[in-house]
């Protein structure tokens, strides 16, 4: 389904792949904005580093025009290779599949959950499993520890919007990082 403006205000991770809503959309940052004062995390993952995403000045707050002063967005800011976000995203499912598979954080996952409720987790689970982690490296151009960290936001959220623009669905492998 769509993301809600209802959801912005609960969520207390948001993900944003590929997008710069500084210029695509800049309702969106406007919510990014709200979102971040009220302190969810933001995870940005974005070959280049976009100035909106970092910080942003709400043209509609006087205090903030007057103050030269700007709102922190990204609590996190990941500069992957371009096309590397299969990779990055490989990575993080990696990090949660062998979290969920240990007993040392069986609720990483809400696996019957997923298995309620989609198709294919079986596939995409083996498929992290088995990925190796010189590829996904090699292949996103962020650390493991990176990933952990991004994977570690996801963890402890309650509720996660994960977002996405042409950045990602422009791509070859646009559909399956999606």
């Amino acid at each position: 389904g769509s993301v809600t403006l209802d959801d912005f205000e609960l969520a207390d991770a948001i993900f944003v792949f590929g997008q710069n809503p500084g210029t695509n959309h800049p309702r969106m940052l406007g919510e990014l904005r709200r979102a971040a004062k009220r302190g969810c995390r933001i995870v940005v993952f974005n070959p280049l580093r976009e100035r909106g995403l970092e910080r942003f000045t709400d043209p509609q707050s006087p205090a903030e025009m007057l103050s030269g002063g700007s709102t922190a967005i990204a609590s996190h800011y990941f500069q992957p290779k371009i096309g590397g976000d299969l990779a990055v995203a490989t990575g993080i499912a990696k990090i949660l599949v062998e979290r969920a598979d240990s007993e040392s954080d069986p609720h990483a996952l809400d696996v019957a959950f997923i298995v309620a409720n989609t198709h294919g987790y079986d596939a995409v689970a083996d498929g992290a499993r088995d990925a190796d982690w010189a590829d996904i490296k090699r292949e996103s151009g962020l650390t493991r520890a990176q990933l952990e960290q991004a994977a570690q936001v996801y963890l402890d959220s309650n509720a996660t919007i994960l977002c996405w623009g042409m950045g990602i669905t422009q791509h070859i492998n646009g559909t399956s990082t999606a």
